[in-house]
Order: C-alpha cells, then structure tokens, then sequence
C-alpha cells in the first residue's frame, strides 16, 4: 500500500511540476516548444534527484520517474495544442 501512495506522490509532484514549468515558460516560446521545453527540464532534475534521494534503490526511483513523466507528456502536449489553436 505503501508503494501505491509513493507512485501517487511521484504522479502528482510530477504533474504539478510540469503544469507550472510549462505556465511559466509560455511567456518566453509557444506553447507546444514550453510544453517540451518544461518536460525536458522537469525530467532532468527530477531524474537526478530522485537518484540522489534513494541510494539503496535509484534505478526504480528514476524509473519511477520516467513512467511519470511518460504518462503526462501526452496530456500535457493535448493541452499545448489547445492552446495554440485558441491564438
């Protein structure tokens, strides 16, 4: 059960951090390029913190990561392509 909510923690931490990186990189780039602009980023350093943070384990912690990441990437372009249709 535990795990579960640990997966639940990483997809929300993920989201959240995604959903911001691209609010705030929209300003500099069109939506569709700060959309993969904000993953690229967001999936670097959460991808090497979450390695430093677990020493006992980093291979399924950025595992972990990268099917977080993996799952929000179409939503988030879904949402970039919205966006620049409303221009």
């Amino acid at each position: 059960m535990t795990l579960v909510f640990i997966a639940l923690l990483a997809l929300s931490w993920t989201g959240l951090s995604l959903a911001i990186l691209a609010m705030l990189m929209k300003r500099m780039a069109p939506p569709r390029q700060a959309a993969w602009r904000a993953f690229g980023l967001s999936l670097v350093f959460n991808t090497i913190s979450a390695a430093y943070a677990s020493p006992g384990e980093p291979l399924s912690a950025v595992l972990l990561i990268l099917a977080c990441h993996a799952l929000l990437l179409p939503p988030l372009l879904l949402a970039a392509r919205r966006e620049e249709q409303r221009r």
